[in-house]
């Protein structure tokens, strides 16, 4: 009795696992159809083949499971090229889900089965079938045109799931094991503008850990060709400022200054780390990040301008007058220059006269000389911001305040509003 209970079971057994490899045969059928391939119930039978004990474990099933994603994108690249209508997000999700599917099936292919006289075999006619299906998914760059169209669409992070599962591809442990094949992907000037665009559109998904591993691989890749500098330098300043946004100043420093070792003549890197040292109130670093800019670059004005501005704030005028006497014989005609240098004068003046508050009358008369002194000297900076750019409204305020301080109370009215 025992024994026929066993063959009974082994029966139905053997029939449960026809019935799934069936699934299988028929899922790839119903994607191989020439006229109205039916893709939703050819993801039903082999949906049933993926979650039956039986046939989960066999690389065909995933192979076929990742076919029908295939052929629906081979479908709708014929229903493209001829003007056609698709619907890109089916299509992305297609070759997205197919992808997943061959990377599991590759995984399965590459357990040894063993004869018996112990040697160890292994599935090569899967590989072999997937691997040209890749190559054509990275040429046509289907996920790409998906991506970019969930992007119009504002799914900033779908965009950003099929960007990188492009570019994802050479890196796949297929093509690892297989560098013949994977040399027929070039990771080129385009490739890298998508990893570039990879982590614009995880930032814009607010998936900021992999917005800055994405963009980090510009730098850490092969993508420091000149053709793609732009993209490289965007990419760090995406990174930077994501650390900002993020409130985290010690990996904001250290990516810029990571930067700063790439691209030594970029100013906009340098810029923003002493702006960033500014506004910590760590001063004696901005200044040093400035004395090493201006070794770089010593005839960018914008330099001295802020290294004078530094110094005035911390009550060193002597120095910070020389750096902006610099910046204005770098350029004499920018009105800013003119006007910061204007307020460090003021800045000396308010502070003499705050110094002055507790003397006497006859020690506060002798200090007052150089507390006018100072106001008179921002006078003619002012007026010289004001006459280059008499439309700017700050200027003329600025001008209008020191004229009623100096008690020069005609062109006070005269710049009425």
């Amino acid at each position: 009795m025992k024994k026929v209970l066993f063959l009974v079971a082994l029966v139905l057994m053997s029939a449960g696992t026809f019935a799934q490899k069936k699934n299988v045969s028929r899922a790839k059928n119903l994607a191989l159809m020439e006229e109205n391939p039916d893709f939703a119930n050819a993801r039903v039978a082999i949906g049933e083949a993926l979650e039956n004990e039986e046939t989960k474990g066999l690389a065909d099933t995933w192979y076929v499971a990742g076919y029908v994603g295939y052929k629906e994108f081979e479908t709708n690249n014929l229903n493209r090229q001829v003007g056609r209508n698709i619907d890109y997000d089916a299509w992305g999700a297609a070759v997205y889900e197919s992808i997943n599917y061959w990377k599991k099936a590759y995984e399965l292919a590459m357990i040894p089965t063993y004869d018996k006289k112990g040697k160890a075999k292994y599935d090569t006619r899967t590989p072999k079938n997937i691997l040209p299906k890749l190559q054509e998914y990275f040429m046509y760059q289907p996920l790409i045109i998906a991506g970019f169209n969930a992007y119009e669409a504002q799914k900033y992070s779908l965009a950003y799931d099929m960007f990188i599962a492009h570019c994802n591809m050479p890196e796949a442990k297929i093509f690892q094991d297989n560098p013949e094949e994977a040399a027929n992907l070039l990771r080129d000037s385009s490739y890298y503008t998508c990893l570039y665009y990879a982590g614009r559109f995880a930032y814009e998904a607010q998936r900021y850990e992999e917005a800055i591993a994405t963009l980090d691989r510009m730098n850490s890749e092969h993508a420091n060709a000149n053709a793609l500098r732009k993209e490289i330098i965007y990419a760090n300043e995406y990174i930077y400022q994501i650390y900002i946004e993020q409130g985290d100043t010690v990996k904001a420093i250290e990516s810029i200054k990571k930067s700063i070792d790439l691209f030594p003549e970029e100013p906009w890197f340098m810029q923003n780390l002493i702006n960033l040292y500014i506004s910590a109130g760590q001063e004696d670093k901005a200044i040093e990040y400035l004395d090493i800019a201006i070794n770089r670059e010593p005839n960018v004005g914008q330099y001295y301008n802020s290294k004078g501005s530094i110094l005035a704030r911390i009550g060193r005028f002597d120095e910070s007058f020389a750096a902006f006497e610099q910046a204005i014989a770098i350029e004499p005609n920018n009105a800013l220059f003119l006007e910061t240098l204007g307020f460090a004068y003021v800045d000396l003046g308010n502070k003499l006269n705050d110094d002055a508050a507790y003397l006497d009358n006859k020690a506060y008369a002798k200090a007052k000389v150089e507390i006018d002194a100072a106001f008179q000297k921002a006078l003619p900076y002012f007026e010289k911001a004001y006459e280059l750019e008499p439309d700017n409204y700050d200027f003329k305020r600025s001008l209008r305040s020191l004229y009623y301080r100096l008690g020069m109370n005609d062109k006070y009215e005269a710049l009425a509003d």
